[in-house]
């Protein structure tokens, strides 16, 4: 029994892995060590809830773009880079806690996660991109170390002060 939907082939080299255990959900398409782009939220989109494994080192660009429903992520310490977009409209998403391996949080990471409240960076960071953050109109708690030396153009535009 496949959980793709009918008529949906992965390229060769993309691995695909699900389970529900105690209500949470488990899901990564990898390929290359890296969540691929769109691919999770056009087969699953009612996801609420992921723990990315610790096999992935990247979030790839648009990865949970428009998962609506999503309102908890786990990051592993084995990702290194939020690419553009990867939780761009994750309107339910409530926080976030960036891993200490992560170096960069790249443009429209987290745009228009609207209900997202708290973000807490690592040291490890030194960039966030333009619009990074732009849109969260609830975000009420930002935790920014010392080590980030670049902040995008408009990164927390649309946020509250």
């Amino acid at each position: 029994m496949s959980l793709l939907p009918k008529g949906f082939r992965l390229r060769q080299g993309t691995v695909c892995v699900y389970t529900l255990t105690d209500g949470k959900t488990y899901i990564t398409c990898i390929k290359n060590s890296e969540i691929l782009t769109n691919l999770v939220n056009r087969i699953y989109k009612n996801l609420k809830s992921i723990i990315i494994p610790p096999s992935v080192t990247g979030i790839g660009q648009g990865a949970f773009d428009g998962c609506t429903n999503l309102s908890s992520v786990t990051i592993p310490d084995s990702v290194t880079s939020i690419d553009s977009q990867a939780f761009v409209r994750c309107t339910n998403l409530l926080s976030v806690t960036i891993p200490d391996s992560v170096t960069t949080i790249r443009e429209y990471a987290f745009f228009a996660c609207t209900s997202l409240s708290s973000v807490t960076i690592p040291d490890s960071v030194t960039t966030i991109g333009d619009n990074a953050f732009r849109g969260c109109t609830n975000l009420s708690s930002v935790t920014i170390p010392d080590s980030v030396t670049t902040i995008g153009d408009n990164a927390f535009e649309g946020c509250p002060k």
